[in-house]
């Protein structure tokens, strides 16, 4: 395949990783500490709603008045889970319930939700992992608010897409100096490698949109940087893309920026 061809994929692929925030539906809950079972009843109901794609049985369970982190109304937050589940036909959604408080009908649950699935696009397969923990406020039987703490969503194609070992801090000051390092961890042979890593801000207005960026040609098996966080707080989406002859992996991460001292 020729270059501007893995060019237009990676593209694609980026456009769907980022569309992953949304998709952080809480699922079948598991802890050594039984919830109580209001709490446990709405999150299997939940479970079996998103897994069997019921997008309105599903809002059932979410206040009207329900927003994300993310500055979605409930109505958006429909919208682009609806686009999301026709893009990926086969998503399955495993959530472990990690703490919760409250009393009565009013809970503050975390989870962490896995997902997965695979997407036909242009003859190719594209393969989504995500794992993502968020916080959930519970009131009457319906979620009204939604807070992602951490995120990670990849998406592959090919025969041999890179596996990225990604360390780049989940928090930065604004304006602070850090670290990224992005390495493929198998050799690569005789292959050529391609990547790049691009900073995005996380907006309802950049939700499943493609954005603009340039591959660069790699001499050593990975991207090794130090720069600079925004000077804007707020979360970021931080992606590293990396393409091969026989392959594409797209590994983007959520970072909290903060303002500094």
């Amino acid at each position: 395949m020729s270059t501007k061809s893995w060019y237009r994929l990676a593209i694609m692929a980026l456009a769907f990783s980022c569309q992953q925030a949304l998709a952080m539906l809480p699922a079948r809950a598991q802890q050594s500490t039984p919830a109580p079972p209001a709490l446990k009843t709405l999150l299997s109901n939940i479970d079996a709603a998103a897994n069997d794609r019921k997008l309105p049985e599903l809002a059932r369970y979410y206040s009207p008045n329900f927003t994300t982190s993310d500055g979605l109304s409930k109505t958006a937050w429909q919208q682009a889970l609806g686009q999301f589940w026709q893009s990926y036909s086969n998503l399955k959604y495993t959530t472990t319930l990690q703490n919760w408080q409250g009393t009565g009908s009013s809970y503050t649950a975390d989870t962490v939700t896995k997902i997965a699935g695979t997407q036909q696009l242009n003859g190719r397969t594209l393969n989504l992992q995500a794992t993502i923990q968020s916080r959930q406020k519970i009131v009457g039987g319906q979620i009204v608010q939604q807070q992602i703490l951490q995120e990670r969503t990849q998406v592959s194609s090919g025969t041999k897409p890179p596996t990225i070992e990604l360390n780049l801090p989940d928090k930065l000051q604004t304006n602070a100096e850090y670290n990224l390092d992005a390495i493929v961890s198998e050799p690569l042979g005789e292959d050529v490698l391609m990547g790049t890593v691009l900073e995005q801000p996380v907006s309802d207005r950049v939700y499943g949109k493609p954005a603009n960026y340039k591959l660069e040609l790699l001499t050593a098996g990975g991207l090794f940087k130090v720069a600079r966080a925004p000077g804007k707080s707020g979360d970021y989406w931080f992606s590293t893309i990396f393409i091969r002859p026989a392959g594409m992996t797209t590994l983007t991460q959520r970072v909290h920026v903060v303002k500094g001292q």
